[in-house]
């Protein structure tokens, strides 16, 4: 029934993506707009017809990007399709698990449609899974049909025409592009495959990723089982795809990541440290790949940040079994095929009958016949072209204020976040953090929970009201001393909210403030802040510094928070209607100049008011029914005896939200390292007070800040 609701609440939601004309779109200078040209497709891609209609449906001049959702991912998949529409690129093939996913997919997306493939695989195969090994599989069979692929991962962000790139040298003669995961290994989830031969290196390579768990389970895991290699092994494509990499590089069936798939006492034995060790010789890293500088074109300059753009490159060639000789583990898989792998090889068949596969790489006698078999290209991406958030983005180089010209990135793939944060909630923060967050998609695509604050709130999310630091208090945060001053001061703005059942708007500071920046530069990439700070540019250019931490349900669900970009959103939403905007100010009586020492772990004491708000709840009734207030003072906020429920609600936002917590309050974050730490040491210990020690006592007041209409 939620289903039915959601996909109902999304009918026709690509008809508010933008829809630029052709002249004021980037793909203009690649030749390939395919915007308003292509027609959905939606099907069972099983059969080789099927196939062929779906890929003439939704590809452009041999182009097509594929990419794999389902309703839990529309999240991810409708900004980042949304980020290809502006571009004017539209030649996707969406793929899902079933038809009944795709029946409540497709009017969600009508333009582009949704495929399945009803093909044999193993039951455990389910899940993430199944999309990955299911892409790789339609990858596969459409180089096979002569059609060029760009694969992406849903938590991607076209910032250029990526083919404005790919078509040019040094990169148009390369078979596949790669993004890198590491300096030998690629990613699962961004790649492209161009003028491959179907019966090649990488045309096998894509196959065989697909193919070796479904040859361990050719047999029920019997033969791999003999091995001790644990059942779902290579199920992760990234695994299967460096696995097979290694392939290609020696010409041997090698099987370094799945090695690690053996038990870990059997992986201790002499023996098997020798295969790995035998492994890793005939896969001749230093030997296989080769780094080079190419010159780029002067309109790329901004861009690359050069007139050159260095290219990490090897041959892919044809690998074989080789009599599976027992250095190398010997045979790894059964002696013969069974159900899952003949039926993806009749499918590779009747795709092209009238081309022949490449040579039985599991069949000794074929070793001659593979050797003789042409190389291919094969590339990573250089860090402009394709890379991850956590390895480019956060050291400034999306951020055209950061940058100085323009986002010097063309496919920002926000991947993986190492840090305090849920990885899920960070895929939609950081195109947030970068103002290129359609919030009208994923708008839709919740109905209407807009905010991460929203989760739990169910249909009371519309009452959303919120309680925020004044931007000229806010900006005071510059002058802290200390991340323990920071804590204390955003535990008084969370005691203030949850007093006045309001959602706080967490604050950010300047990224130049001195505990922040710890003598790093902050005006030029690449940004060194370390694993802590969320690195942003305010509109106007300001680069704000927004805790990671902050980004979990535990700190935002449930009416408890929103992120400074959510603020922004919801502001504008409430400007639309006149409304009066109060602050509230807290009175105190003034320090005497004498008085005014800066304390060792404090800068801000002078603005911090210790308030009781058992004789302030009253007063602070008469802003109910207005949905933004602000804070002109830092507050201390005591719940008396009294308030028990209060007092509770308080102590379960400090032992739940990391930014608040008892562990994180009382304890130094290690803001120099690379995740951001804890070194968990007591306060005692530090001799660190938990407030000010001349905090004045106060009263809340309340004025009319002016009207927002």
């Amino acid at each position: 029934m939620h289903s039915d609701r959601l996909a109902l609440s999304l009918l026709a939601v690509l008809t508010i993506f933008a829809r630029p004309n052709a002249a004021d779109t980037a793909c203009m200078n690649s030749g390939y707009c395919s915007q308003g040209k292509l027609t959905p497709f939606v099907g069972d891609l099983y059969t080789s017809s099927a196939l062929r209609e779906a890929l003439q449906a939704r590809s452009y001049k041999k182009e097509v990007i594929i990419m794999v959702s389902d309703l839990n991912r529309l999240d991810s998949f409708l900004p980042s399709a949304d980020s290809l529409q502006h571009l004017g690129l539209s030649n996707i093939l969406l793929l899902s698990h079933t038809e009944v996913m795709c029946g409540k997919i497709s009017p969600i997306v009508p333009h582009v449609g949704c495929a399945w493939s009803s093909h044999k695989h193993p039951e455990d195969l389910a899940g993430n899974f199944y999309v990955w090994s299911l892409r790789y599989r339609i990858l596969a069979r459409s180089v096979r049909l002569g059609y060029n692929v760009l694969m992406l991962d849903t938590d991607v962000m076209l910032m250029d025409d990526p083919y404005k790139y790919l078509k040019q040298p040094p990169f148009k003669d390369i078979r596949v592009l790669n993004q890198a995961e590491s300096p030998v290994d690629p990613n699962g989830g961004v790649l492209y495959v161009q003028n491959a031969a179907p019966d090649g290196p990488a045309a096998f390579m894509f196959a065989e990723i697909v193919s070796r768990p479904y040859r361990w389970a050719d047999d029920d895991w019997h033969t791999a089982g003999k091995k001790s290699i644990h059942e779902k092994c290579l199920y992760a494509d990234q695994d299967g795809y460096a696995d097979v990499l290694a392939d290609m590089t020696s010409g041997y069936m090698l099987f370094p990541k799945a090695w690690h798939c053996l038990d870990e006492a059997v992986r201790a034995e002499p023996k098997w440290q020798q295969v790995h060790a035998t492994m890793h010789e005939r896969i001749r890293v230093r030997e296989v790949w080769k780094d080079a500088d190419y010159p780029v074109p002067d309109s790329w300059r901004l861009l690359t940040g050069g007139p050159t753009t260095p290219l990490r490159s090897l041959h892919l060639r044809m690998p074989n079994c080789r009599g599976w000789p027992d250095e190398l583990g010997g045979q790894w898989y059964p002696p013969e095929r069974g159900a899952f792998s003949t039926d993806f090889l009749e499918q590779l068949r009747a795709d092209t009958p009238h081309l022949p596969l490449w040579p039985d790489a599991e069949n000794a006698s074929n070793a001659a016949a593979a050797d003789r078999i042409p190389t291919e290209s094969f590339a990573f991406m250089p860090e402009w072209l394709g890379l991850g958030y956590w390895l480019r983005g956060r050291h400034g180089y999306w951020d055209p204020h950061v940058t100085g010209n323009i986002a010097q990135q063309v496919i920002a793939h926000t991947h993986f976040i190492d840090t305090h944060a849920n990885t899920a909630m960070a895929k939609r923060v950081v195109p947030m953090s970068l103002h290129r967050y359609n919030w009208d998609l994923p708008q839709r695509a919740r109905g209407s929970q807009p905010y991460f604050a929203c989760n739990g709130l169910g249909d009371h999310c519309s009452d959303l009201q919120v309680i925020a630091f004044s931007p000229e208090l806010e900006k005071l945060l510059g002058s802290s001393a200390s991340w323990h001053e920071f804590a204390l001061i955003i535990r008084g703005l969370a005691a203030l909210g949850i007093a006045l059942d309001r959602a706080v708007v967490w604050p950010s500071l300047p990224c130049n403030t001195s505990w922040v920046r710890r003598g790093q530069p902050v005006d030029k990439p690449p940004l060194q802040l370390g694993g802590m700070w969320l690195p942003w540019s305010t509109h106007t250019g300001d680069l704000m510094c927004t805790p990671w931490p902050y980004v979990n349900q535990e700190c935002l669900a449930g009416g408890r928070g929103l992120l400074p970009w959510e603020f922004e959103h919801f502001h504008a939403q409430h400007a639309v209607f006149e409304f009066e905007v109060s602050t509230i100010h807290a009175l105190h009586d003034k320090y005497d100049e004498h008085e005014l020492i800066r304390e060792a772990h404090f800068g801000l004491a002078e603005h911090i008011v210790e308030i009781d708000t058992r004789s302030e709840l009253d007063d602070l009734q008469m802003l109910q029914y207005q949905p933004i207030i602000y804070l002109d003072n830092f507050v201390h906020v005591i719940f008396p005896d009294s308030m028990a429920e209060y007092k509770q609600a308080y102590r379960n936002a400090c032992e739940e939200c990391t930014v608040l917590n008892t562990e994180a309050y009382t304890a130094i974050f290690d803001l120099n390292g690379n995740r951001g730490k804890k070194n968990a040491q007591p306060m005692a210990n530090l001799g660190l007070p938990d407030r000010p020690a001349r905090v004045r006592r106060g009263k809340l007041h309340t004025r009319a800040a002016g009207v927002v209409g």
